[in-house]
């Protein structure tokens, strides 16, 4: 699940499944593509030199008699010349293969995020990148795969280097408990992340919006206002008040279930009503809904 960016999919989903269009769409695949390419930049330009500068110069002497990592190393010195003769061309052609694979991979996923980029540039609107996702599908999560293929394959040639250049059998113990150890490590907290990104995105979608009419938003405003209006808490105190909690007792957790844009607005309104009226300023409709809309944008 973490390797294969099925996690990355979960907003597509919500936001393709909904019939309406969704605000923030072209950012959040704007913001998605723009971290990945960059990262994946950022990779190719340390595993590329690798390609050139550390193939083989494990695999070689410096000069006549001077030895190399490879035989002087504790699983060299169990074999014998031709056994190391041998393996040398393989090894060679494998860390070869291995960096040119994870360069590729990199490249790829850096040029793949620009071309998206690119796309959703000439759309311009949310509409056109939900229509996009829509077409495209699972595919934009491409680079991403091709990003942990490529980290992945890179580390395995410096995993073989550590393992048959260390010169000791107490070294080479424990170079293998700390690779073993690392990956574990790794295997362990990316499903943790993920799996956690994914429980979180199945409970925050788990609840609709509530929904108030105009007379029921009014009468929970005047409640709250006489409650809580002597504090003088802001609009924004009043939103959060007026949204629905979820307790999970089994997770310990609480999960905040906001009010639709609709609802919002209107406990928007009558709260700088009322908070007028308790300064004894009268204020038209239209300043009304201009401060709640004022009220929904800086919230």
């Amino acid at each position: 699940m973490q390797f294969s960016g099925t996690f990355l999919s979960l907003a597509d989903n919500v936001i393709t499944s909904d019939k309406g269009v969704t605000t923030g769409t072209k950012e959040n695949l704007v913001n998605e593509c723009t971290n990945m390419g960059l990262i994946a930049a950022l990779m190719l330009t340390i595993v590329l030199p690798f390609s050139f500068d550390n193939i083989n110069d494990w695999l070689e002497e410096d000069f006549p008699g001077s030895g190399f990592g490879f035989m002087d190393g504790y699983i060299g010195q169990q074999l014998t010349s031709s056994g190391i003769e041998n393996a040398i061309g393989g090894l060679n052609d494998f860390t070869l293969v291995c960096y040119a694979l994870s360069s590729c991979g990199f490249l790829v996923a850096t040029g793949l995020p620009v071309l998206m980029l690119l796309c959703l540039g000439e759309l311009g609107t949310d509409a056109g990148c939900e229509e996009f996702l829509r077409r495209v599908g699972h595919m934009t999560r491409a680079p991403y795969t091709l990003f942990v293929a490529g980290a992945f394959i890179g580390t395995v040639p410096s995993a073989v280097r550590y393992v048959l250049t260390v010169k000791t059998l107490p070294g080479l113990i424990l170079v293998l408990i700390v690779i073993v150890t690392m990956t574990i490590l790794c295997l362990v907290y990316t499903y943790s992340y993920v799996a956690g990104c994914v429980r979180a995105h199945n409970c925050i979608n788990e609840f609709e919006e509530l929904s108030l009419s105009n007379s029921e938003a009014q009468q929970d405003v005047e409640t709250w206002f006489e409650k809580s209006g002597k504090t003088r808490g802001s609009v924004e105190d009043c939103l959060l008040d007026l949204s629905g909690i979820v307790v999970n007792p089994s997770q310990n957790s609480e999960l905040i279930v906001n009010l639709d844009s609709f609802s919002r607005q209107c406990v928007a309104l009558h709260y700088h009503k009322l908070r007028a009226e308790s300064l004894g300023i009268a204020l038209s409709q239209t300043d009304l809904y201009n401060l709640s809309c004022q009220a929904l944008q800086a919230a």
